[in-house]
């Protein structure tokens, strides 16, 4: 889940013509993101997107980029907030929240409601856009594990969220490796070959 921080502020700040481009301009940027790495974007939630990587086509690196993505989208719209602060005045900035797990996934119901994905984990990810800071990217302790040799992470934190009288555990997504460059401590040799 991609969120706009202060999204009824801007609205009353800039009015709603000039939200509509703004919203389209975020949104345009966060779905081609979304589709360079291979993600489907499920719905706009009419102040962010939801995204979904592995389904329908299953990814065995689903969790890594959803990370990647989820770090482009802050970049390409940290471009767009300059712009948007020189021309209205506004911060505009996104929480992102991340989490992996089993979802339900496909056309819900008979009506022509579209490709979706419903269940817990899909609620756990909003959640962990709700507690990401503004600009940042928050993992659920699922998505932290699964990329944990190929990412840049924050130390563990407990997080209260919506819903949970328990915290849960979350990590602050900082940056990913490059492609090309192993993460520590994976790197092998090979042994008797020449």
């Amino acid at each position: 889940f991609a969120d706009v921080v202060h999204s009824m502020d801007i609205a009353a700040a800039v009015g709603a013509e000039r939200l509509r481009e703004i919203m389209a301009g975020l949104v345009d940027r966060a779905v081609a993101v979304v589709k360079r790495y291979g993600g489907t974007v499920d719905k706009f939630t009419g102040d962010g997107i939801m995204a979904v990587f592995g389904a329908p086509v299953a990814l065995e690196d689903h969790a890594l980029r959803a990370c990647r993505t989820a770090l482009d989208i802050q970049s390409e719209i940290a471009a767009l907030a300059e712009q948007i602060a020189q021309h209205d005045g506004i911060d505009l900035r996104l929480r992102i929240g991340l989490n992996s797990g089993q979802v339900i996934a496909g056309q819900i119901g008979d009506t022509a409601t579209g490709y979706t994905a419903i269940g817990e984990q899909v609620g756990m990810a909003q959640r962990m856009e709700s507690v990401a800071p503004p600009g940042g990217v928050m993992l659920n302790a699922s998505t932290a594990r699964l990329v944990e040799h190929h990412a840049i992470l924050g130390e563990p934190e407990l997080v209260y969220i919506k819903g949970n009288d328990q915290a849960v555990a979350a990590q602050s997504l900082l940056g990913v490796f490059d492609r090309d460059r192993p993460a520590a401590g994976i790197e092998s040799n090979l042994v008797g070959r020449q």
